[in-house]
């Protein structure tokens, strides 16, 4: 007879218990404005496109009701509405430029409760690494969840949609949007962060998100393999195989984020989304 470990049934049994309650919807940001790499949501990884991959691979998180993709309402993204992968998958076209707006659209439309934030520049997300940011964000009760050391374009977060609100309350025109963790960590008093510590097999210095040429080369590759392999995808089975190939890690190992490399955007982002500088620079204006 299998040893049952009490104390760990019991928390399945609330995880399980808060999952009946609640309503959640994995929303996928994307839009095909990227200069870089033109287009680079519709461009072929593997037999699927960019953005139909990503998609592939959010579709695997258990415990989700809704699978979003959420782009703007302008006629140079309407493309992607041949691109959701699946029937089942949701398609949503709303604001352009403030992208928590967009999310919370699509929050009140479906009556959402929990929110995971994927972009569309992430292939390869994993369910691995979602259900124990998801089980860490409801035991805490918490309005934001991430990991605290991940693979970059491996980075999910987990909201509670009544935190986007706050949001969307003290910020009603929220600039940079599109970077929407700074809105979070950088007001720790207004909301409950949760920084969660994964598993080390889940964790590497690998970059995995798409935004040059070497970065899609590099994903070719690792599709190729899959395919040659006949194995499907999840984040055990990639990080294998790219600890064992250096040389597929280095098509890319060499290229930074923006928000790594770039001080003055960083600068921006602070300035912009912390509720201290917001209110400090508002009332320098009313006094000027």
């Amino acid at each position: 007879m299998k040893n049952i470990n009490l104390e760990t049934a019991l928390d399945d049994d609330v995880f399980e218990n808060e999952l009946r309650n609640i309503k959640i919807a994995t929303i996928i940001a994307c839009r095909l404005k990227s200069t870089r790499l033109p287009k680079k949501a519709l461009l072929k990884i593997g037999d699927l496109s960019s953005i139909e991959l990503c998609i592939k691979n959010a579709l695997k998180f258990k415990h989700v009701n809704y699978t979003v993709l959420a782009t703007s309402n302008l006629k140079d993204d309407a493309e992607l509405k041949d691109h959701t992968y699946r029937k089942d998958v949701l398609f949503y076209a709303g604001d352009p430029e403030d992208v928590i707006r967009r999310y919370l659209d699509v929050v009140e439309k479906y009556n959402i409760d929990v929110i995971v934030r994927v972009t569309g520049d992430m292939p390869y997300v994993s369910d691995d690494i979602y259900q124990v940011l998801l089980k860490s964000h409801l035991e805490n009760s918490a309005d934001y969840t991430v990991a605290k050391n991940f693979a970059i374009g491996t980075n999910i977060a987990i909201i509670k949609a009544d935190a986007l609100r706050r949001i969307n309350k003290l910020f009603p025109t929220a600039e940079y949007s599109e970077y929407m963790a700074f809105y979070f960590r950088n007001n720790p008093s207004i909301f409950k962060l949760n920084c969660v510590d994964l598993p080390n097999e889940l964790i590497r210095d690998y970059r995995l998100t798409l935004d040059y040429k070497e970065d899609l080369e590099m994903f070719r590759v690792i599709e190729a393999y899959f395919k040659t392999e006949k194995l499907e995808f999840n984040i055990k089975r990639l990080f294998e195989f790219l600890d064992n190939n250096p040389h597929v890690v280095n098509i890319n190992g060499n290229l930074k984020t923006r928000t790594k490399s770039d001080n003055e955007l960083v600068e921006k982002l602070n300035k912009a989304t912390t509720i201290i500088s917001r209110n400090i620079a508002s009332t320098e204006r009313s006094e000027g």
